[in-house]
């Protein structure tokens, strides 16, 4: 076996692991990096087949755009935490003893 298919097969094995560990974490924020593991190497694995155009644009795209996207979706409308105390802003209106 020579070393492009032993790094191959290296990459490969973490694309797939991280692909898993997108499915199997339960924290959102774990799963978008993970998901950008993936992207990246997909992306890696197009390099093994000569495809340096869709390396860059895997790269551009998918790990700069999309993950990026997800990151500030989730981000924004993340409510607050069980257990913390509301904030002003949503505590007005209400009727505090």
């Amino acid at each position: 076996m020579d070393l492009t298919t032993l790094i191959f097969l290296i990459f490969s094995g973490l694309t797939v692991g991280c692909a898993v560990m997108v499915l199997v974490s339960k924290d959102i924020v774990r799963s978008v990096v993970f998901l950008a593991a993936t992207f990246i190497g997909v992306s890696i694995v197009y390099v093994f087949l000569n495809a340096e155009y869709l390396f860059l644009i895997q790269i551009l795209v998918y790990v700069g755009a999309i993950n990026v996207l997800i990151l500030f979706g989730i981000m924004l409308t993340k409510r607050r935490m069980v257990g913390e105390e509301i904030c002003e802003t949503e505590a007005k209106g209400r009727w505090r003893p």
